[in-house]
């Protein structure tokens, strides 16, 4: 369990950059998130849960623009909409922590498809 500030959407935008310049270096990226989806620090710093999901999901939807592989994992005690929304905005695979063991996760880390640039 965590807790405190969750700047998602700043998260995003850093996994952005960082897979781009792996894009640009000729490697195929592959981003893996984990994460329960429920962001509550907006990409300006403030605080507040709804202004800070919806710049969450407008950095998702940039990131399936870019088409980068992506693979979220839900770390909420049961799964959660929040994560599965994420996952959808970001055309990503979804799997759930507390149904996904170690092997299974590896395994849809090993399976999912590289797109190069």
């Amino acid at each position: 369990p965590g807790g405190g500030g969750t700047p998602l959407a700043a998260g995003l935008e850093a996994a952005c950059r960082l897979a781009e310049q792996v894009r640009r270096s000729g490697a195929s990226p592959v981003i893996v998130l984990l994460t329960d989806g429920r962001a509550n620090i907006a990409r300006d710093g403030e605080p507040g849960r709804a202004h800070a999901e919806a710049d969450a999901l407008l950095v998702a939807r940039q990131l399936r623009a870019l088409r980068l592989t992506a693979l979220v994992v839900d770390t909420s005690p049961q799964p959660a909409a929040a994560a599965q929304r994420l996952a959808r905005e970001m055309d990503a695979l979804y799997r759930a922590l507390p149904h996904a063991g170690a092997a299974e996760l590896s395994a849809a880390v090993q399976a999912l498809p590289r797109q190069a640039g």
